[in-house]
């Protein structure tokens, strides 16, 4: 468990609490497996857990009105959500779907928040980042819009390849592309300029990772 426990590090609000108040949330953790393709939360659910993605890939999806799967973005190892519901419920704005079989590091939030009512200390620590947070993050989408297309697809492919260094995505080129905040053109002339840089092979529609 002290593996899963290291998850509690990767999120933001947790970061500075004590080791005594961390070690009480520890106690509240609970590795959850899901399969691939298995849906986590649908749209409108109401989130009632905190997921740290310990182990795999989860998207984040929208189906729009013609029935077609529009992929907002796409969770890796240290990446979470359900920090909206913190603090208090909130339904979720898009499909959470395992891209992979995942490990997933879960708090149930109500146990949660029941912690908190007794810690009023705590409680204004989770408020003041949590609203550091959502302040940060618009910084951070642009800090992330302007990373090379190049970069973001290599460490994006490089998430997907098995030992021998093949890549194996479990969704197609266009959908990674569109995760990424880039066109499915930039991302053929990406992968084009890893290629030519020796990042990755190509042997006929197969890509692998140098290792």
């Amino acid at each position: 468990m002290d593996s899963y426990n290291s998850c509690l590090l990767q999120v933001h609000v947790f970061k500075e609490l004590s080791d005594d108040r961390l070690s009480t949330i520890s106690e509240l953790l609970k590795p959850r497996h899901y399969h691939t393709y298995e849906t986590i939360y649908h749209e409108g659910d109401v989130i009632e857990m905190l997921g740290i993605i310990h182990h795999g890939s989860v998207k984040l999806r929208k189906i729009n009105e013609d029935g077609k799967e529009r992929i907002l973005s796409i969770l890796y190892p240290g990446d979470y959500f359900g920090e909206s519901s913190l603090l208090t419920p909130k339904k979720s704005q898009y499909d959470i779907v395992a891209l992979e079989d995942s490990t997933i590091c879960t708090i149930e939030l109500n146990a949660f928040r029941n912690i908190l009512k007794q810690d009023e200390t705590m409680m204004i620590s989770m408020m003041e980042s949590l609203i550091q947070r959502i302040a940060s993050r618009d910084n951070l989408v642009i800090a992330e819009s302007l990373v090379p297309a190049k970069d973001r697809v290599l460490k994006a492919l490089q998430h997907y390849a098995s030992d021998d260094g093949h890549i194996h995505l479990p969704l197609s080129k266009k959908d990674l592309a569109g995760s990424l905040g880039i066109t499915p053109e930039t991302m053929s002339r990406a992968i084009k300029s890893l290629v030519d840089d020796g990042k990755i092979e190509k042997n006929n529609n197969d890509l692998f990772i140098k290792v």
